[in-house]
């Protein structure tokens, strides 16, 4: 299944080392960048961890990064993958975000 060629996203602009507002449109992305947050959209709505897996990593945009900012069809990654029913790629982001949740650990 193809999305419309027209999905909407949003990128916090700080990840893409843009100088701009904090979130802006797709219209105001290189086509490049686009492309490749479609390409992980379509991943996750077609339930395909693999494409998700090299389409994060061809865009060269952390997990993180897209998990603060990446909105595909007016929804987050996990919620977007929740409404398309995207049952492998859900637990894949789930289990990734609980894995790399960023907490620091003192040690001596």
């Amino acid at each position: 299944m193809n999305l419309p060629r027209r999905i909407t996203f949003t990128l916090a602009a700080t990840c893409l080392g843009l100088s701009v507002a904090s979130t802006a449109s797709a219209e105001s992305y290189p086509a490049h960048i686009e492309d490749d947050l479609i390409k992980i959209c379509e991943a996750i709505q077609n339930d395909d961890r693999l494409d998700l897996r090299l389409a994060v990593k061809k865009s060269g945009i952390s997990y993180r990064a897209l998990a603060n900012g990446l909105v595909c069809n007016g929804d987050d990654m996990m919620t977007f993958a929740m409404k398309n029913n995207a049952k492998d790629t859900h637990e894949y982001l789930a289990r990734y975000f609980e894995d790399n949740n960023g907490a620091l650990t003192a040690k001596r």
